[in-house]
């Protein structure tokens, strides 16, 4: 899963530029005492992972969805570079 995510991020780097910033968090670390709404999704909400958020809001679960991200981010405004 690490390399898949690190995959998306050279992908959204190449597409969005530097609008996009992607991270790998293990579920098990300490780090995930920094997502909140997305220890919650794992832990009480049992949504299958990973997890994919968005300022720290969790929006996809259960795989990485290039379209599905793509559609977010537009969503939020951003396009792709030309």
């Amino acid at each position: 899963m690490e390399e898949q995510t690190a995959d998306l991020g050279s992908w959204l780097a190449r597409s969005y530029g530097d609008s996009t910033e992607v991270e790998y968090i293990d579920i098990f670390s300490q780090r995930m005492d920094d997502f909140p709404l997305a220890h919650r999704a794992v832990f009480m909400m049992n949504l299958n992972l990973p997890i994919v958020a968005f300022d720290g809001q969790p929006r996809i679960s259960g795989g990485i969805s290039i379209e599905m991200i793509s559609e977010e981010l537009e969503k939020r405004g951003l396009g792709t570079v030309e």
